[in-house]
């Protein structure tokens, strides 16, 4: 089977060792996930992108209508992606930390916590239901704990998450697999795994977690027959 995986540079394998300019690494826990099971593998991610990059890409991939496993790693909610005109309308995606005027307007005047989750809940689950309207079979993974926080879920407040949120967070959460109930990073913290200069796990957290995602499809699979 083919795989494809799509998220932010966590998947593309920045700081990985054999991570050399717009080429993605063949040693994040997705390549080693497709390589134990014998499957081709075709990544997706880019650094530095946000959560509505990401669910167009697999939405692209999914309209192909070609059968994959999707393998998608959603990023921190508080990316900002639009489309840039003056760059072939190509996706653009402000961060929080850049220093330039649009960011500090996105970021001082415009930018809100609700909004994030909003709108990245409201992505994911659009890609949950056109994947399984395919019945494609697919490992969504999550790097943002804020994804799933509801702390005032039910108050009125303008900046409170609100129902619309908690309805979305319960409807996308059980699609979800962690490790070992933690992000990709968190995790790779908890055991104590050598990270880059960027904070991105290395070689020895990609192997370990291509065995705990191993071990948890394949359980999956067998649940499901």
């Amino acid at each position: 089977m083919l795989v494809k995986s799509f998220g932010c540079s966590f998947i593309f394998g920045t700081e990985l060792s054999d991570q050399v300019a717009n080429t993605p690494s063949q040693l994040t826990w997705p390549a080693v996930f497709s390589r134990h099971h014998g499957h081709h593998h075709i990544c997706h991610a880019s650094g530095g992108v946000g959560n509505l990059a990401i669910a167009d890409r697999v939405l692209r991939e999914i309209a192909l209508d070609v059968t994959a496993l999707f393998i998608i790693n959603w990023t921190w909610i508080d990316r900002f992606d639009y489309i840039n005109t003056d760059k072939n309308s190509l996706w653009c995606t402000i961060i929080p930390g850049q220093q330039d005027d649009l960011a500090r307007t996105y970021y001082q005047e415009l930018h809100s916590e609700k909004r994030d989750k909003l709108t990245s809940l409201m992505a994911i689950r659009t890609v949950i239901d056109s994947l399984r309207e395919r019945d494609f079979p697919f490992i969504m993974t999550y790097m943002d704990k804020l994804l799933f926080d509801q702390v005032y879920s039910n108050a009125s407040a303008p900046g409170a998450a609100g129902p619309a949120v908690k309805v979305l967070q319960d409807y996308v959460k059980p699609y979800m697999t962690t490790f070992e109930g933690k992000t990709f990073l968190d995790w790779s913290r908890c055991h104590g795994y050598p990270e880059g200069a960027r904070w991105h796990p290395l070689e020895q957290a990609h192997a370990a977690g291509a065995e705990l995602m191993i071990q948890a499809f394949d359980k999956q699979n067998t649940n499901d027959r």
